[in-house]
């Protein structure tokens, strides 16, 4: 609905009412672990949600849902410190600036709450005000400042009244908050009223060479909140995540990844993908075959689901023996890949009593009926064609883990003569001998294997018999493989 022209339009909330996009800015915050207040500055606090000297994972996660809860349902600062010290109880978090008194903790925590409180307001206020919409009818910004405050600074009461055009470009520094306990904020108008100022005060754009911002403005506060929640969050990822190391590195991963979405931010190397995979893993259920049903696995599927990154089968595919099952099991890979798969060209299906197969030169996978597993493998053989950058990931894994190790016969290794005599493996630490088989010095069964394994549901053989190559083998053999699948899941897209 379009706005209506008047020039004393405002959308008007107080600080303790909350709304959606007050709400959205905060929940759309990365958690990011800080030695200190300063470590950064200005408008990457659009994107990171911070408490200085909280490193820990866990620690940071609960102090953003307790200030996720104020803002979400508009509860009070004495709600939040009981919510404080519950978390830091829990964690052990000692050391904090504050610690020890009722003055210093009642100081930290109204410092925490009231600056989530504030610029997540301010930011919320900053999608309304540029709604395209509003600012055809209301062009112009009004300062405010709020009078009620105990100490007021006299360069913010100097700036009540002020109106500017919304891209002036003083908005960009001096746009509210603009320092600790800072309630100053904006409205729109469509135009000056009487005894508004029309100009900036003299000086504005000036720099205080102590704090490196204009006067009148904190250390760290010369930005407008939300301006750049639309930018890229590449830059803070890839400037922070290369600082940590395990367990930290993960979990700040994850926490970008279900920011930015699959694929948001493009990794340096597989340690970053195992990372990521194992903070995307610990928080899922623990491995078992005890029920039938692996937990691990339903949690796995349910966490793709959730964000959406499976759920769509192969299209491009012919219709016939061998395309259910193939179409079954594509819909477990991210739509991404799946797309990859339809644009590179049709595939055909077709259905075997021998052994399965795909091959690149037909476009064509032959699957056994009724084989989830196998159909997952061989459609892992397809994207492995398609998209040779992912193939690279595991064949980096694998030649880093198999240095030095010598080629061995499949069938000798195992005593099973199903394999042929022509069929070479490094051994490794794989759950399964067949993961490091090589073709010519390829070796393209390592991601084949491991997607059967983490996405093709089976953990018992016919027989009831524990297989070698199941989620729960990887999730108890060997873990590096399991997270470098999953981190790749959740954030590799071609």
């Amino acid at each position: 609905m379009p706005y209506a022209a008047n020039n004393s339009y405002s959308i008007s909330f107080g600080f303790n009412l909350p709304f959606a996009e007050q709400a959205e800015f905060l929940r759309q915050k990365l958690n990011l672990g800080t030695k200190a207040w300063d470590d950064i500055t200005h408008s990457a606090h659009d994107r990171s949600f911070v408490v200085a000297g909280a490193m820990k994972a866990d620690l940071l996660a609960d102090l953003h849902a307790a200030v996720q809860k104020e803002v979400d349902g508009g509860t009070t600062l004495e709600t939040f410190r009981k919510d404080f010290r519950e978390i830091v109880t829990k964690h052990g978090w000692h050391g904090w600036t504050g610690e020890g008194t009722a003055a210093g903790e009642a100081w930290r925590t109204r410092v925490i709450y009231e600056t989530n409180l504030y610029t997540s307001y301010a930011a919320g206020r900053y999608a309304q005000l540029t709604d395209p919409d509003l600012l055809k009818v209301c062009p112009y910004w009004k300062y405010v400042h709020d009078d009620g405050v105990t100490h007021p600074r006299p360069e913010h009461v100097a700036l009540h009244s002020l109106v500017l055009r919304h891209d002036h470009p003083f908005w960009q520094t001096h746009y509210p908050p603009n320092g600790w306990g800072c309630r100053c904020r904006v409205t729109a108008v469509t135009a000056p009223g009487e005894g508004d100022k029309t100009e900036p005060p003299k000086g504005w754009d000036s720099i205080d060479p102590k704090t490196g911002t204009p006067p009148g403005i904190d250390k760290g506060w010369a930005y407008a909140p939300g301006a750049s929640v639309a930018d890229d969050l590449r830059k803070i990822v890839e400037a922070k995540a290369g600082k940590y190391q395990e367990p930290l590195k993960g979990d700040f991963l994850a926490s970008a990844q279900q920011v930015m979405g699959q694929g948001g931010v493009k990794l340096q190397d597989i340690d970053d993908y195992v990372a990521l995979g194992r903070s995307i893993v610990d928080k899922l259920p623990a491995s078992s075959i005890d029920a039938g049903v692996n937990p691990l696995y339903t949690g796995l599927l349910k966490e793709l689901q959730s964000q959406g990154i499976n759920g769509n089968s192969v299209t491009n595919i012919n219709k016939g023996a061998g395309t259910s099952i193939v179409k079954q099991a594509s819909k477990l890979y991210p739509k991404e890949w799946v797309k990859a798969s339809d644009n590179y060209g049709a595939l055909e299906a077709k259905i075997t009593k021998k052994r399965a197969a795909y091959y690149p030169q037909l476009d064509q996978i032959v699957v056994t009926k009724y084989n989830l597993p196998t159909s997952v493998h061989e459609f892992a053989h397809r994207l492995q064609h398609v998209m040779p950058e992912l193939q690279a990931k595991f064949a980096e894994l694998h030649r880093r883990r198999t240095a030095g190790e010598e080629l061995l016969s499949l069938r000798k290794l195992t005593g099973n003569n199903f394999f042929d005599s022509d069929e070479f493996t490094r051994k490794d630490k794989y759950v399964s001998p067949y993961y490091g088989k090589e073709y010519k010095g390829e070796p393209l069964e390592v991601m084949t294997m491991a997607f059967e394994a983490v996405l093709g549901g089976r953990e018992l053989n016919f027989e009831g018999k524990p297989l070698a190559n199941s989620l729960h083998n990887l999730y108890n053999k060997d873990r590096e493989m399991l997270n470098l699948v999953v981190g790749l899941l959740f954030g590799w897209t071609p």
